[in-house]
């Protein structure tokens, strides 16, 4: 689970020496708003950077890796997270979370759409999927993020072009149960992935007629406006869009609409 943190935590310990840039993999985050929350985050957790405060900043790669697999490992109920690429070496944190969804952990993963392009990564998530992830894909991901049992979660602080400086752990507070909205906002309008989905869009592919459907759904194009455009009635359009909603294994229009960028529809 979101693999990049680190690159080897077989070798991590809880005693890390001086900070360290050994590779973390995220990459930089280039949303302003992003970047101003995480910054305004900063200055908080360097004015409470006591161990026993809601924010503590963690300094250094591998104490970051470290942290990430410490607060997965801890999970009693649930995990939430990000992931988006770069990645690394990421066989820890897979065969810990394959270990937790065994012993009934669940775990809610947000992929950016650029995770799944990598073949690698692919098959590791369509693995993960067939264990009992829940995963759901959305075209641009702010920031990776873990956060577990609505207690507890990781996200990072400052960054290089490959890798995680520091990132900070943010315990029960507003500030967390912020981030948890902030998730399910995210997670709601993301288009879901199955184990036993044809990720590679070769199968089912669409006619030139339902291509033009999704590309004004995907533009927000009312069933009126789809009609018209493509000369048959609303009522037309209409079933026509449930069809290809209902195809795709989504619930909602916009949804829809992201699971045939993915796909490679659009």
């Amino acid at each position: 689970m979101l693999p990049g943190y680190t690159e080897d935590l077989a070798h991590a310990s809880t005693a890390v020496d001086e900070p360290t840039r050994e590779t973390a993999a995220t990459e930089p985050l280039t949303e302003r708003a992003v970047q101003a929350q995480v910054a305004s985050v900063a200055r908080a957790a360097r004015a409470q950077s006591g161990n026993g405060g809601v924010l503590q900043v963690v300094h250094g790669a591998k104490r970051v890796g470290w942290a990430a697999y410490e607060l997965q490992r801890n999970a009693a109920h649930l995990v939430q997270g990000v992931a988006k690429p770069p990645y690394v070496t990421t066989g820890p944190l897979d065969s810990l979370e394959s270990r937790k969804l065994a012993e009934g952990v669940q775990y809610q993963v947000l992929y950016d759409r650029s995770a799944l392009a990598l073949p690698p990564q692919l098959d590791i998530t369509t693995k993960l999927v067939a264990q009992g992830e829940q995963a759901r894909v959305i075209h641009v991901a702010p920031t990776k993020l873990i956060m577990v049992d609505n207690e507890i979660a990781l996200m990072p602080l400052t960054v290089s072009e490959n890798t995680v400086e520091s990132a900070v752990v943010v315990r029960s507070s507003a500030m967390l149960a912020a981030l948890g909205r902030i998730f399910e906002d995210m997670w709601r309008f993301a288009a879901p992935l199955t184990a036993a989905q044809d990720l590679s869009g070769q199968e089912m592919q669409p006619t030139e007629e339902e291509r033009w459907i999704l590309s004004l759904l995907a533009s927000g194009a009312t069933d009126d406006t789809i009609g018209r455009l493509m000369g048959f009635s609303a009522r037309t359009a209409h079933r026509r869009v449930r069809e290809l909603i209902a195809r795709l294994g989504v619930e909602t229009r916009f949804q829809a609409g992201m699971q045939a960028v993915k796909l490679g529809w659009l």
